[in-house]
């Protein structure tokens, strides 16, 4: 590590830390377990010594998913999506469409949690990281097809779970 790198890890800290803790969260559903992996992730990073990291975020992100399945398999416990999304209406909507997005949301994270991890993953990258394949692929050890395929599979998959609860999408 060169003396500039702990000023450059603070700084993507402090510009990335909270998309990082917003997936760990969405995969464990655990506020203080969600900013563990990112403190864990970033404390790997300060103390890594190995080959130049070619995308920090896909490297964190690896490492903060690695280790909250490591703490997952440590309590018996199977890291999953969040039930509750944190809810974004705006205060301009009328308490009917309020109502009417909370129930949309509440079916969309049901349907998300019939999906397997594989699915849930890519589409959270993808939809609330807005990440491309490219980036998605280093992440999940692939090629970026692969990942459009794989995201293609979940979207279809997450399509027919909501199909199936009479989902409507006005």
């Amino acid at each position: 590590m060169t003396d500039s790198q702990p000023e450059q890890i603070e700084a993507f800290y402090r510009a990335h830390s909270r998309e990082l803790w917003a997936l760990f969260y969405s995969m464990c559903n655990d506020p203080e377990r969600a900013h563990d992996a990112v403190q864990e992730a970033f404390v790997r990073l300060y103390d890594y010594h190995g080959q130049p990291v070619r995308d920090l975020k896909a490297w964190l992100l690896r490492v903060g998913q690695n280790w909250l399945r490591d703490a997952a398999r440590r309590k018996s416990n199977s890291v999953r999506l969040l039930p509750g999304l944190d809810d974004h209406t705006s205060s301009s909507l009328t308490a009917d469409q309020k109502m009417q997005l909370s129930e949309r949301q509440r079916q969309i994270r049901g349907a998300l949690q019939q999906l397997n991890e594989d699915d849930r993953r890519v589409l959270v990258m993808k939809y609330s990281m807005d990440w491309s394949s490219a980036q998605m692929a280093t992440v999940m050890d692939c090629s970026a097809a692969a990942v459009d395929m794989r995201l293609s599979r979940a979207r279809r998959r997450l399509a027919e779970i909501l199909n199936e609860q009479g989902f409507c999408n006005d």
